[in-house]
């Protein structure tokens, strides 16, 4: 790898872990103990676990020439590598579910989403991921390309393929409704003969525009992983030569996220408006 690679890697990894390990610590709070920022602080560890995991162990491997170990030694790496890669993509389409739901259906919010159920979500979205790598990893045991194929298959349809279209659909239905909306104020403004223009409130631009930063580089980096994928599937014994890409856009996808929820999300930015207030505070007397 090149100085560039390693440069770019590492900075993302760094701004990874800083990013989601600050969000976890703010979501944490009682105050701010939702249960949307429940899902948020599920998605800060997944994403904190790509930020250690991915860069590092590769840095490790290159730098004592891990071309030299045995093949299924890499081979252990590489999955728990990417098992965090793909839990993550679970805890954001368990985030967006929420989302979608506390918009297009608010008067079932409560009745659906109670706490034992964000618990039960929460708990999948890590439990399917780990479940899944059973298949890689009863591959390596009885020495089978089989399992591996089938591997291949379900994590291109269930976590490649599925989480794009349903995040698309999602979001395009949230988009609708906040449209919707805006439009119904707009009526009601113009009956009761007031002369300003109304658009979507703060919130909805708020939720609006987060969910659109996240997914957009969601889809940037999980198409690379489909045709990493569909190549793999064509002959398993290819591989797509895109490492270079593919890692620092991986980790930048999980580094993103907390920005967002520090800019557009309400109680997260008033939080951490909060803490750097305190400490400039602190720092002047």
């Amino acid at each position: 790898m090149e100085t560039w690679f390693w440069t770019v890697g590492w900075f993302v990894s760094i701004m990874t872990i800083t990013g989601n390990g600050f969000i976890f610590l703010v979501c944490s709070k009682r105050q701010l103990r939702t249960k949307t920022n429940a899902f948020v602080v599920s998605l800060a560890v997944a994403d904190f676990c790509v930020g250690m995991s991915v860069v590092p162990s590769l840095f490790f491997c290159e730098k004592t020439n891990g071309s030299n170990w045995p093949r299924a030694w890499l081979s252990w790496v590489h999955l728990i590598r990417w098992l965090f890669v793909y839990t993550s993509v679970a805890n954001l389409c368990s985030l967006i579910l929420d989302r979608y739901i506390a918009v297009v259906k608010p008067l079932k919010y409560l009745t659906v989403m109670t706490r034992c159920r964000v618990i039960q979500i929460i708990l999948l979205s890590w439990a399917i991921p780990l479940g899944l790598e059973i298949l890689p990893v009863a591959s390596l045991i009885f020495s089978t390309p089989f399992f591996f194929s089938i591997f291949l298959w379900l994590l291109m349809i269930f976590f490649e393929i599925l989480p794009c279209v349903t995040i698309i659909l999602f979001f395009a239905s949230i988009v609708r409704v906040a449209w919707k909306h805006n439009r119904a104020k707009s009526t009601l403004v113009k009956q009761l003969h007031f002369n300003h223009r109304v658009s979507f409130t703060s919130r909805e631009k708020a939720a609006v525009k987060m969910m659109a930063i996240v997914i957009s580089l969601f889809l940037l980096c999980y198409d690379i992983f489909l045709r990493c994928t569909f190549l793999s599937l064509v002959d398993v014994q290819t591989r797509c030569n895109d490492v270079e890409f593919k890692i620092p856009v991986s980790v930048l996808n999980s580094g993103s996220n907390p920005l967002a929820y520090a800019f557009f999300k309400r109680d997260t930015k008033k939080e951490i408006k909060g803490k750097i207030y305190s400490v400039i505070l602190k720092r002047h007397y």
